[in-house]
């Protein structure tokens, strides 16, 4: 199964967890193996894990075929995008009807699940040594595989490259007035809100709504209107919003930007849910994705520019960028609260 989800199959009621899963209030009622070997071995019997993210392209073969031969094992993949859809499993999985065993966490939500105790926490350092220590969030609730970049974007048919903006505040040059887009959904500020302070990144935002930008409602459409030239410059998108569309297109119209101070976050951030029925096979993927698995991640335009050797470490370079995250420590309910008020600035009434 590839595509949106869902089918529906009811979950199995598993033993309890050992001593891989970190000391919660209410633990997964799975049997996890308490070593690798073991975690494998009963990966073996369990059904074909369905992880929930974002991906589109190749990644999905890469990961798909790199999986099976390490472990033998294979995996469903849906596709989710938004808040709205991690909410979808957030209520199936508390009226017992979630089929997720692996979910890419919206970082809005990351709290809410850990609250409502829907997923296990889990020792990845100790699994799976490899794994940087910062790529998981301090718990063991979620692990970082993929990262967002957030980028400037700007169509070579209708702006030089000379012309084209080179950092956020070109944003605000009057010459772009009515003409930049701005996605809605401020995923692309969060990390310069937290570098500026509060009070200079409302003072940014407000310039930017006084810009006359075009609000645009999700990421690849966001790009596929630049390309279409309903404006000439994209002021902060996803990086693999970018190479979605140009996947699909490799002549659209559409140059990149990397800005000086280059937003960084986890962007794809795998939880094991509590009522999976496939447990193991779903840490073993988790794993795979954050070490074996990852040079994936340049293919879809996420990889990690912290990491040497990397497509994003190498772009982030050759511009003299600064990859900037916050940290796991700004990364839940901070993260809202942020959001809230950036799109207050920009005068809407809330975060979306």
């Amino acid at each position: 199964m590839n595509g949106f989800f869902y089918r529906k199959r009811v979950p199995a009621g598993l033993l309890l967890a050992a001593s891989l899963v970190l000391p919660s209030t209410s633990f997964a009622e799975q049997k996890i193996g308490k070593t690798l070997d073991e975690i494998i071995e009963l990966a073996k019997s369990e059904p074909p894990l369905t992880f929930a993210t974002t991906w589109e392209g190749e990644i999905i073969d890469y990961e798909k075929k790199g999986f099976k031969d390490k472990y033998g094992l294979d995996f469903e993949f849906v596709f989710v995008e938004g808040v709205e859809s991690r909410e979808r499993v957030f209520n199936e999985s508390l009226a017992g009807v979630n089929e997720v065993d692996l979910v890419n966490m919206s970082t809005e939500l990351q709290d809410k699940f850990i609250e409502a105790d829907l997923i296990v926490p889990v020792d990845w350092k100790g699994l799976f040594p490899k794994i940087a220590k910062g790529n998981i969030r301090p718990g063991g609730h979620y692990l970082a595989t993929g990262w967002n970049q957030f980028v400037l974007a700007y169509n070579p048919t209708l702006v030089s490259e000379a012309d084209a903006p080179k950092d956020w505040q070109d944003c605000l040059d009057p010459k772009w007035k009515g003409k930049i887009g701005v996605y809605t959904r401020p995923l692309p500020f969060i990390q310069t809100y937290f570098k500026w302070g509060r009070d200079k990144a409302i003072e940014y935002h407000t310039a930017l709504k006084d810009q006359n930008p075009v609000w645009t409602s999700s990421t690849n459409s966001s790009v596929a209107l630049l390309a279409a030239g309903e404006f000439p410059v994209l002021c902060g998108i996803h990086y693999h919003a970018v190479k979605n569309i140009l996947r699909a297109d490799p002549d659209a119209p559409v140059k990149v930007v990397v800005p000086k101070l280059f937003p960084i976050q986890a962007g794809e951030k795998v939880a094991l849910m509590k009522d999976a029925n496939s447990p193991n096979a779903a840490i073993l993927l988790a794993g795979f994705l954050a070490t074996d698995g990852a040079p994936g991640y340049d293919l879809y335009g996420r990889s990690d520019p912290q990491t040497e050797g990397t497509d994003a470490w190498k772009y982030s370079k050759e511009a003299g960028a600064e990859p900037y995250w916050s940290g796991w420590e700004t990364s839940g309910d901070e993260q809202a609260e942020a959001s809230k008020n950036i799109v207050e600035a920009w005068g809407f009434p809330k975060g979306k």
